[in-house]
């Protein structure tokens, strides 16, 4: 969905000023004139305008994806199949984790826990259905940052919180503003909607991310 606005330029012209992501093939139609006492359709001299995002932004969208993407990669393949080796048994070490802040079954969500920042973290480091990707690593950061806010407000400093709110901005720069051209989501008819997208993830992922710490939390 693109929003496009009509303003007059000198020489009796038109120029539409549209949004980064608007259809190549946009049709632009005349419209309704009064001329007297008579009201026709004539066709008036146009100019199409596309406010782009500069590059600056696109490589920073970019970093922000990736950094997301490939954390959660790791992460997962540590719950997984305790990978990379050499830092323990990460699958004893996520339920023991669970576990402390009150998770049942612990198993089961461990597994569910690697598998989504597996798969999500794929899916967000290389840009494809990167905000619904990103709002399940969203959730999850969410779910971090309310177990820990307890102990740190308890000693009085953010430590105890301090990754998992990294980790809730970096998700939510990706879920709402979106993968950035430099992805594999550029051009796709979702892209050009990312306003509608980004919402609609970011309550997904407020949405999931209470599920787990109702009905999942003793």
């Amino acid at each position: 969905m693109s929003l496009w606005r009509r303003e007059r330029v000198e020489g009796g012209g038109v120029a539409f000023l549209g949004f980064e992501g608007a259809p190549s093939d946009t049709a632009v139609f005349p419209w309704r004139e009064e001329r007297g006492a008579s009201t026709v359709d004539e066709p008036v001299p146009t100019t199409t305008v596309v406010a782009v995002r500069p590059w600056g932004t696109e490589v920073g969208l970019l970093v922000a994806r990736v950094v997301l993407g490939v954390t959660a990669v790791v992460g997962g393949a540590r719950t997984l199949f305790d990978l990379p080796r050499g830092h323990g048994d990460g699958t004893a070490h996520t339920q023991a984790l669970l576990t402390g802040y009150g998770f049942r079954p612990v198993a089961e969500l461990a597994t569910a826990l690697g598998w989504v920042q597996l798969v999500a973290g794929l899916l967000v480091a290389v840009g494809v259905f990167a905000s619904f990707a990103g709002s399940a690593l969203l959730a999850i950061a969410l779910v971090a940052l309310v177990v820990t806010l307890p102990a740190a407000w308890a000693s009085g400093t953010v430590g105890p919180a301090e990754l998992p709110l990294f980790a809730v901005a970096l998700a939510a720069v990706v879920v709402l503003a979106g993968p950035g051209r430099i992805s594999g989501d550029a051009d796709r008819p979702w892209y050009r909607g990312q306003t509608a997208v980004g919402v609609t993830a970011a309550v997904i992922a407020v949405g999931s991310a209470l599920t787990v710490l109702l009905a999942m939390r003793s």
